[in-house]
């Protein structure tokens, strides 16, 4: 029993420090980031013509940069979850309830969607949503 309120107490804590601790700026306040200096990682032209149909223009450091942004700020406090194993709807929703936690600017959270819808589409084909 004394290990289980231990636990809860432990978990608690955890969670609570994912929590953003600073109320979310405007953004005409917020900076951008400057890009990265390593190497972005590899786009592949089928994530780039998903990508281009629904976004058009989007270039493949938007694609690159919402990589690196889920596999650095997104798994700061869980995992990488499997891009194919939720819903667009599901990934939306992730990603608008997510964003303020992780301290996402507009630019960030619009690579991070780019990057996870037009992925999600490459991995897993619309007639399987």
């Amino acid at each position: 029993m004394k290990y289980l309120a231990l636990s809860t107490i432990a978990l608690f804590f955890v969670l609570l420090s994912c929590k953003s601790k600073k109320a979310p700026t405007s953004t005409a306040a917020a900076t951008p980031e400057p890009p990265a200096t390593t190497a972005a990682p590899a786009v592949s032209a089928v994530q780039m013509s998903i990508a281009n149909k629904r976004w058009p223009n989007t270039q493949a450091i938007e694609l690159a940069d919402g990589e690196t942004i889920f596999k650095t700020k997104c798994t700061k406090c869980h995992i990488a979850y499997e891009i194919g194993g939720f819903s667009e709807k599901k990934w939306l929703h992730e990603i608008d309830d997510m964003s303020p936690k992780a301290r996402l600017t507009p630019d960030e959270k619009l690579r991070l969607t780019k990057h996870i819808l037009s992925y999600r589409d490459m991995v897993k084909p619309t007639s399987q949503n």
